[in-house]
């Protein structure tokens, strides 16, 4: 969503934006009905690795045309 990174999915990250996290997608779906991780997966955006610790650092913004 930032860079536009697509060369390796295991380097993308999802991103919570929107709403409290409930439960880690990435460890914890397994115990969760399809409903409700579709409901998780609407609060996030997909970033690769490096633009996701630099949101967290405050490096980098979502572009303006993120609508979630």
């Amino acid at each position: 969503m930032v860079c536009g990174y697509s060369r390796y999915v295991g380097a993308l990250d999802l991103h919570h934006i929107k709403g409290k996290k409930e439960f880690l997608i990435s460890t914890d779906a397994y115990l969760h009905t399809w409903e409700e991780i579709k409901a998780e997966l609407n609060k996030c955006v997909l970033l690769c690795s490096n633009c996701h610790r630099e949101m967290h650092g405050g490096f980098v913004e979502l572009p303006s045309s993120v609508h979630i």
